[in-house]
């Protein structure tokens, strides 16, 4: 399992683990990291490695990655151990009696290929709305190296109702609506919560 950042809630891929499935995931990291750079990634192939895992299942297979190279290469990684790939939501797994098929690898490669197009895509939006909020005068980005005072920001009146819903067990996205912040600024105060506990 992998979220790119906090914006996504690993929950929706949780809920379609096979019972008795070993769970390896990478939350808050970007597909396009190399799969083998990332903490999930490296134990993953490494109980591959030591005869652990007889199949891969991820949700989609952007969760590999963001980067069409990158994702074949893992494909083609995990291969090499004669361990299939099983897709969930595109209803593909890569290897069949230990072989894959013409049809298979052209999906993997047209899949992939749409990983990294979709991820340039959402790139250029965000990076489109930060220039139109500039313009406007409304960019509230941080100044680069700044930091924050850490006190300060967990005694403001927002991130004390955040941290009140928290502590009654409030949904995520409830707590996004109730209090008008994204998701991202809501993880943060949790993981902050949870450091200073």
């Amino acid at each position: 399992m992998r979220t790119s950042h906090y914006l996504q809630n690993i929950i929706t891929q949780v809920d379609k683990i096979p019972e008795g499935a070993k769970v390896f995931k990478d939350e808050g990291v970007s597909g396009r990291i190399a799969f083998i750079d990332r903490s999930g990634g490296k134990k993953l192939l490494e109980a591959i490695r030591e005869g652990k895992i007889t199949e891969v299942i991820v949700m989609r297979i952007d969760r590999l990655g963001r980067d069409t190279s990158d994702i074949l290469a893992t494909i083609k990684l995990i291969h090499e151990y004669n361990i299939p790939i099983t897709s969930l939501n595109e209803g593909i797994t890569t290897l069949v009696d230990g072989k894959a098929t013409p049809m298979t690898g052209l999906m993997i490669n047209l899949l992939s290929s749409i990983a990294e197009f979709q991820y340039h895509q959402n790139r250029e939006k965000t990076l489109a709305g930060i220039a139109k909020a500039r313009a406007l005068g409304k960019y509230k980005g941080r100044k680069e190296g700044a930091i924050e005072d850490l006190t300060k920001f967990l005694t403001k009146p927002k991130v004390q109702k955040i941290r009140d819903l928290l502590k009654d067990n409030v949904g995520i996205r409830k707590i996004c609506r109730v209090t008008e912040s994204s998701p991202n600024y809501v993880y943060k105060v949790k993981n902050l919560q949870l450091t200073k506990a």
